[in-house]
């Protein structure tokens, strides 16, 4: 039986920790000088994923812990080794930028670890989970852009999902989801509305890497819970999908960095922060409602995805249309 109040003290203690080394963060100042591609127009502190990602290796082991008897679906030693891994890496890259490919093989690494740490399973689903993860951790990673926007994106989608999770696995999901959760919420007050600080690659990438991890703990709940972790992040993942596509046709570079993403013309065509975060948090419980509905059975799953891509859809028409009333170069 979950001890309710000693783990809601442990998230206010989770959230506290993070705020404290956040603050901690801008102190040290080690600057995101900005580039073309950037939403802002002076240097602002980076490494805020610093605070957020300690305080949540820090306390979910806690987490499981105090919320009682969690059966034995994932092994949290192993996952916090694979993020102290991607972390480590993030952090000397938010420090002075590294190719490509040494991103990549962190973050396939840290997936291949995290992948162990499940119940045995097929190759193929092994291959697929690898996969699944390093997407994951570059969607979020693309579009950590703009104060608060995955930020708050995936602080929805982990305060969902104890409503989301399937019984079977639901013990494991709530505590990884409530803690991150928790950290998350100790760095959104000092990123929006203003930027007082970035979380940079080590937030971004780790924040992807913890969605994608619950994501395949979902999807082990059977029935429809693979559905709900895509569902809930399909706005990002969309965004990343159309503007990849667009700039492949193009012929232009999928892996250098642009300002080119849905959110940043929208930006440029002179939406504020303030309307497209909230904007994304409004896309991420969308899709938590289409997974509450499939859940419940009274959407199948094809259903949940068509009114899910019908939204991104608009979305996509409507900036289209706005960047011909206010032009904004090149995407």
């Amino acid at each position: 039986m979950p001890r309710l109040l000693p783990f809601a003290a442990l998230m206010v203690a989770i959230a506290a920790v993070s705020m404290l080394l956040v603050r901690a963060m801008i102190r040290v100042r080690v600057l995101d000088h900005p580039v073309a591609r950037s939403a802002h127009s002076t240097p602002v502190p980076t490494g805020g994923g610093i605070g957020i990602m300690a305080a949540f290796m820090a306390g979910m082991p806690v987490a499981r812990a105090t919320w009682g008897d969690v059966p034995d679906h994932f092994m949290g030693a192993g996952f916090i080794g694979a993020l102290a891994l991607l972390c480590a890496v993030s952090w000397y890259d938010d420090l002075r930028s590294r190719p490509v490919a040494v991103k990549l093989l962190a973050q396939f690494a840290a997936a291949i670890m995290i992948v162990a740490c499940l119940p045995p399973i097929t190759p193929l689903r092994a291959i697929g989970g690898i996969v699944w993860l390093v997407f994951m951790s570059n969607c979020v990673n693309f579009m950590d852009g703009m104060n608060g926007l995955v930020s708050g994106t995936s602080l929805c989608a982990c305060l969902m999902l104890p409503w989301l999770a399937p019984a079977p696995v639901a013990a494991t999901v709530i505590p990884i989801a409530a803690s991150m959760a928790a950290a998350i919420a100790g760095f959104v007050p000092f990123n929006f509305p203003r930027a007082r600080i970035f979380m940079g690659d080590v937030g971004s990438q780790g924040c992807g890497m913890v969605l994608g991890t619950l994501g395949l703990l979902l999807a082990r709940g059977g029935d429809t819970g693979w559905a709900v972790m895509p569902l809930l992040v399909s706005g990002l993942a969309c965004d990343v999908a159309f503007t990849l596509l667009r700039r492949w046709r193009a012929g232009e570079s999928i892996v250098t960095a642009h300002r080119g993403h849905l959110y940043q013309v929208a930006h440029r065509s002179g939406l504020p922060c303030t309307l497209l975060a909230p904007l994304a948090w409004g896309m991420c419980l969308w899709g938590g409602v289409l997974a509450w509905l499939l859940r419940r059975g009274e959407i199948p799953p094809w259903a949940a995805f068509v009114l899910a891509a019908g939204m991104q859809a608009a979305w996509a028409a409507y900036v289209r249309h706005r960047v011909r009333a206010h032009p904004v170069g090149r995407w």
